[in-house]
């Protein structure tokens, strides 16, 4: 896969991405945050199809693409799948949980840990890239990814730290 970068001056970046199978996947990122995706069939010069996503739109799409959202798994696969070198896993928080009523800046999880939490699942509802200002509770779904050493190593130690 090829993947090439420019700069749209007074818009934004954009990213060319050309696919195994010879078409063309052109992403560009304004400054607003507005995605603006653009899909060239093998050589042809005028998109097949063009989709616009707000920042929003984009980063759940993102989240999505990455396999935040759903991780096909085998039971062998007890911490998640590993993607080169990064492993994402799913953490319930625990009843006495020491995360619970905290936000992910006051425990600076990153640093302390090692992981970044993606995505917190509370009910029916995701929150796709959570601020550091965003509080976790008991019985949230933290996806979090790391190094595969610092994703098991945080799992142990919200498991060892229940009630």
């Amino acid at each position: 896969m090829f993947v090439k970068e420019g700069e749209l001056p007074g818009i934004g970046k954009k990213y060319s991405i050309k696919t195994e199978n010879g078409d063309t996947v052109v992403v560009v990122i304004h400054f607003t945050g507005k995605r603006e995706i653009y899909y060239f069939e093998g050589d042809s010069e005028e998109p097949t199809a063009v989709i616009e996503l707000t920042d929003e739109e984009a980063r759940t799409l993102g989240t999505i693409l990455v396999g935040a959202l759903f991780q096909p798994t085998s039971d062998e696969e007890k911490i998640g799948f590993l993607m080169k070198h990064l492993a994402f896993e799913w953490i319930k928080v625990p009843e006495g949980s020491f995360l619970a009523g905290k936000t992910i800046g006051e425990l600076d999880i990153r640093k302390k840990y090692g992981v970044i939490i993606v995505a917190v699942i509370r009910e029916e509802n995701v929150v796709v890239s959570p601020s550091p200002l965003f509080r976790i509770e008991e019985g949230d779904t933290l996806v979090v990814v790391g190094s595969l050493e610092d994703v098991k190593r945080f799992m142990k130690l919200v498991e060892e730290r229940k009630g």
